[in-house]
């Protein structure tokens, strides 16, 4: 019986304080080192998306130091005798305008020119004195007006004037800015307020040559 037990006391022996002590701050430095990895990624992720926030803001600031503003322009006159009538197009913003498409209709059906557009208003294209701008594809720098239609002659002007306050009659135009943010206005909806798209639709066959 005395074997048996010497035996297990010596399978059995006593745990080392020094060992037991050793393990336990090992377990707690890497307790701390964990707490300390998960604070580092919490910082990391924090800094990254502030990094991502003042990106964005630095770009919404910039397209805004370059956002162009097209505006549509009618000036007109009627003395009796003598009758004009100008459509123009300036770049009201502080940056830079590609007009990438531009649409006219008249009676509600699109025209491609200008000889379209005055016979379709009950005019002679032959006899009639226009002068005309390319607006499609054209930039318009800050500050810039490009006369799109101007006509001295006294009839023209008129049918141009009576168009002009027909509903069934409008012009559209598309322009973006050097970002490719752009921007559609249609005359039968408030051009102060032009809508945002994501790209100038194409008007294909309908699209306005000048």
């Amino acid at each position: 019986m005395t074997n048996d037990t010497n035996d297990s006391s010596q399978q059995n022996p006593a745990r080392d304080p020094a060992m037991a002590s050793t393990e336990r701050a090992f377990v707690r430095m890497t307790l701390w080192q964990t707490v300390l990895s998960l604070v580092g990624v919490f910082i990391a992720v924090i800094a990254l998306y502030a990094a991502l926030k003042e990106s964005a803001a630095v770009r919404q600031q910039t397209a805004a130091s370059v956002w162009p503003f097209v505006q549509m322009l009618i000036e007109d006159y009627d003395t009796g005798d003598t009758a004009g009538f100008s459509m123009s197009f300036v770049n009201a913003g502080v940056g830079p305008a590609k007009l990438d498409a531009v649409r006219v209709e008249i009676g509600g059906q699109p025209v491609r020119n200008w000889a379209q557009a005055v016979a379709a208003l009950g005019g002679d294209p032959a006899a009639s004195n226009v002068s005309r701008n390319f607006l499609s594809g054209r930039v318009l720098r800050p500050d810039e007006k490009v006369a799109m239609l101007h006509t001295t002659d006294p009839d023209l002007a008129r049918r141009f004037q009576a168009a002009i306050a027909d509903p069934q009659n409008n012009v559209s135009y598309c322009y973006c800015s050097i970002f490719d943010e752009c921007w559609l206005a249609d005359s039968r909806r408030d051009l102060q307020n032009p809508e945002a798209v994501a790209a100038c639709p194409d008007f294909a066959a309908e699209a306005f040559e000048n």
